[in-house]
């Protein structure tokens, strides 16, 4: 064991429940110094400082065979032994003693140390025995705890000028009532009534309040936003221009490819769909397709021309019977009549539209429309526009084989606003796929930052989620809020592209348009760390959450969590009724600190392959910290 004191949180070894101890069990771990440590220090779950001379005897126990027997030869420091710090319970009545002796004119003691959360002594108090007692002598000390109390600890102490032998054993430390842990005057969150959820080993993130049952004190889900980062491509080529928009981003391998409509001269028979490719969604380079004239010239980056191309939004086809020659599909105007068109595509350039018809008639579809497979589902699935109630909205419908599809029906959201849903961009989230999520562009036709610009209207853009494809939860504040450019505060900026990529080991990469109708009209990138839409946060006060009942499958429980550097978060699995499990309380969890978005949770009192397949319930307490995302794994 170190022999540096430190401030690390230690873990109870019993269960406590509500927010009174249950009775005068011993807290203090290896109370008799049974136990010696791995490393060789004279006793687990005990500590010392550097000189000091002490050590771990098997034949002279009060009670059983060992106990700890200090030598000092000079006056010149104190000898000392300290518990494991444990989380301290403020306003808790603490009663801390140990049974010395010694034959030398010494006065050892007991001390009874509260720490906060900075590992700074905050109350302490001391105790020594009377006269030098060559027969075990009691020593007891008793202290409240003060509110900032985090931690607390039994020591065994002599001061500097008590030289000579002396030795310990049968240390006890307990507590009567006070608040829990980290945590004065929180209420615990109690059960709700959502039934149980086969969580298995799915990742599950705080998108929705799907999972969570009840909440109690400082805590909340928030909504992030992506950080604004490169400029990924600039719309300046001929054949592109400042209407530029619907912007695709399809990873296929080691690839992305960006699919975009480009406008060659107003109205649908005059635009173009165009493709660009990255090696790492970040650095884009116009692939040379050599399809379609451009002024005497196939040297462009045109897949499609004509009216299909105004909504043209490809995708790779993950379903396993999908055939070589349709790798690639795509929904887009049809150019058989009024509606959506199904397309395909051997390599992602060239296209050839499926049906004589319109395979999708029933929708306003002057937007973009999305299309891909959805593997739990075992169809493809479309998001497309109709207008309801006076504003732009979302219908849906599904097929087996992207020819015949489903009558659509209309999205609900669970909330009455009325908002102009002009794009959805609604997709699996790659790494939780039972759950959809959207960025509508959010546009608001009557508003106007720049006077006399023609046509009005502002846009941003909203998230949203779904389990089912048909019931979204939608957050009312942006996810990309307009710059402070003013090119980005006219009509169809800030429109999101439909796709997420991963960029990097800890990022996701999301874009956008600017400067639309304007010079300089680009796509933007921004970054969210993985699973990073929402989380369940605590800022500046302590607060808890507790999930309806999951059976789970595993021995591991794996978080993406952020904190800062006074934070933390407890884990507790509890009984259906609430109730902890003995050794997965919150006293038995490690207080998590840091910033990772993979990291398995270790509590001291038991191992998680008990409880595998068992219905339980997580309570999850944290402060100045941040939890993305969960699941159980092997």
């Amino acid at each position: 064991m170190n022999a540096t004191l430190t401030t690390s949180l230690a873990v109870l070894l019993i269960t406590m429940s509500g927010s009174i101890a249950t009775g005068q069990t011993n807290l203090a771990a290896n109370p008799s110094f049974e136990y010696a440590d791995a490393e060789g220090f004279v006793a687990d779950d005990w500590q010392t400082r550097k000189g000091i001379t002490v050590e771990r005897i098997t034949d002279g126990g009060r009670t059983g065979k060992a106990c700890v027997r200090f030598s000092d030869d000079s006056n010149s420091q104190g000898q000392m032994v300290e518990s494991r710090r444990i989380p301290a319970r403020p306003g808790g009545e603490y009663t801390a003693s140990a049974w010395l002796r010694t034959s030398d004119p010494c006065r050892p003691g007991v001390y009874l140390n509260f720490y906060d959360l900075n590992g700074r002594r905050v109350e302490h108090r001391f105790e020594r025995t009377k006269g030098s007692p060559a027969d075990w002598q009691r020593v007891v000390v008793q202290q409240t705890a003060p509110d900032s109390a985090w931690e607390v600890a039994i020591a065994i102490y002599a001061y500097g000028g008590d030289v000579g032998v002396f030795e310990a054993d049968d240390a006890e430390l307990t507590v009567t009532g006070g608040d829990e842990p980290g945590a004065p005057g929180l209420t615990r969150a109690e059960p709700g009534d959502k039934p149980m959820y086969e969580i298995g080993k799915r990742r599950e993130l705080f998108v929705d309040d799907f999972l969570i049952d009840s909440m109690s004190g400082g805590i909340e889900r928030r909504l992030h936003h992506p950080d604004r980062r490169e400029v990924v491509l600039k719309l300046d080529q001929p054949w592109e221009g400042l209407t530029s928009a619907y912007f695709a981003m399809v990873p296929d391998g080691d690839r992305v490819l960006m699919y975009y409509r480009g406008q060659v001269t107003p109205g649908s028979e005059g635009q173009v769909c165009c493709v660009a490719e990255s090696r790492d969604g970040i650095h884009f380079e116009r692939v040379n397709a050599g399809l379609f004239d451009y002024k005497g010239s196939k040297d462009n980056n045109i897949v499609w021309k004509g009216v299909g191309a105004h909504n043209f939004t490809p995708f790779v086809d993950s379903n396993p019977a999908a055939v070589a020659a349709e790798r690639f599909k795509a929904i887009g105007y049809s150019h058989h009549g009024h509606g959506l068109g199904a397309f395909a595509s051997p390599d992602g350039i060239h296209w050839r539209e499926l049906l004589d018809k319109p395979a999708i008639t029933n929708g306003a579809f002057d937007s973009q429309n999305v299309a891909f497979w959805d593997p739990l589902r075992e169809c493809y699935v479309d998001f497309h526009r109709k207008g309801r109630n006076g504003v732009r909205d979302v219908m849906t419908c599904t097929s087996k084989d992207f020819r015949t599809w489903t009558e659509p029906v209309f999205v609900e959201y669970g909330d009455k606003r009325l908002e102009h849903l002009y794009t959805n961009a609604i997709q699996s989230y790659s790494r939780a796929p039972h759950l959809y999520v959207g960025f509508p562009a959010r546009f608001v036709p009557g508003r106007t930052k720049i006077e006399g610009r023609e046509p009005p209207g502002i846009s941003d853009a909203i998230f949203m989620s779904s389990r089912d494809g048909l019931n979204f939860q939608r957050w009312s504040n942006a996810f990309i809020r307009p710059s402070t450019e003013p090119e980005v505060w006219t009509d169809r900026n800030n429109y999101p592209a439909w796709g997420i990529i991963e960029t990097g080991p800890e990022e996701l990469s999301i874009y956008w348009t600017e400067h639309y109708r304007h010079p300089g009209m680009r796509l933007r990138r921004g970054v969210i760390r993985k699973d990073g839409f929402v989380s369940l946060q605590s800022a500046g006060k302590v607060g808890e959450a507790l999930t309806r009942p999951l059976r789970i499958e595993g021995d591991s429980l794996e978080v993406n969590y952020a904190t800062d550097a006074t934070g933390w978060i407890r884990f507790e699995l509890c009984k259906t009724d609430g109730t902890p499990i003995k050794g997965f309380t919150l006293y038995d969890s490690e207080a998590l600190f840091g910033n990772e978005l993979k990291h398995t949770v270790k509590w001291h009192g038991g191992s998680l392959s008990e409880l595998d397949g068992k219905t339980v319930r997580l309570r999850i307490r944290m402060e100045n910290a941040d939890l993305y995302s969960l699941r159980f794994v092997d």
